[in-house]
């Protein structure tokens, strides 16, 4: 793919992203709860260094907590964008993140990754590393499930036009930095030994990140959806009843 060609396309696509009255739309729904989530999470936090315990369920990444239940409907969310923008489209990178959005949905609602580590516990014991056995089983399978998606990214964007390249290339960027905070962050939490304090910071750096990474991924996606969506319209093509509506 031409270098000069990506990028006036990658500049176009932010600008326009930057720019969509969507995204400044969808910012004005999900900013007031997301940054109540965030507060509810720096509570609980700090209620654990003073012995003020709050309910699990203030914790971003506390399971079936409050801020998991928002991550769910945002990942589902961009799934379903990017499903429909691929029958719009017929590009097959558009499916590709679909279908990892798909998987992060249900990863984080059935927690599979959790699961995983503690299955396969013996695969990793004796490793000389000051790391669980369970948390290196689960840092395994997500790297596991992101080759294989990197993989799939790259087969599709074999051949792909330039557009749908560079839209789904911006969504895995918004992946990439929440699996950093999901996997390398989350790593450095469990890595020795750590103060209370300590592992209160790191563990807010982790899922806040995450947090932030996924509103944002959702943010975007809406912006792309209905740049296509106008596009389709412009074109001739009918938007769906449920935009239309």
């Amino acid at each position: 793919m031409p270098i000069a060609p990506f990028v006036r396309e990658t500049l176009a696509v932010l600008k326009e992203i930057a720019g969509a009255r969507s995204l400044r739309t969808a910012a004005l729904f999900v900013s007031p709860y997301a940054g109540l989530l965030v507060g509810l999470d720096v509570a609980a936090h700090y209620g654990e260094l003073t012995d003020a315990h709050l309910p699990v369920q203030f914790f971003l990444a506390s399971d079936q907590g409050f801020g998991e239940w928002f991550e769910y409907a945002l990942t589902a969310a961009v799934a379903a964008m990017l499903l429909v923008m691929w029958r719009w489209d017929g590009a097959s990178v558009y499916l590709a993140n679909a279908a990892l959005f798909a998987w992060l949905t249900l990863d984080n609602s059935i927690e599979i990754h959790e699961r995983f580590g503690h299955a396969f516990t013996s695969w990793f014991a004796g490793w000389p590393l000051p790391v669980a056995p369970n948390d290196i089983g689960e840092a395994s399978l997500f790297l596991a499930i992101g080759a294989f998606w990197l993989a799939a990214l790259c087969l599709s964007l074999h051949g792909a036009r330039l557009r749908p390249a560079v839209e789904s290339l911006i969504l895995a960027g918004c992946v990439g930095a929440a699996a950093f905070f999901g996997v390398i962050v989350d790593l450095v939490v469990v890595w020795g030994s750590h103060t209370q304090a300590m592992i209160e910071l790191e563990t807010f750096i982790e899922d806040g990140g995450e947090f932030a990474m996924i509103c944002l991924a959702f943010l975007i996606a809406v912006a792309l959806f209905d740049a296509a969506r106008r596009r389709r319209s412009a074109l001739g093509g009918e938007p769906p009843a449920l935009v239309a509506a």
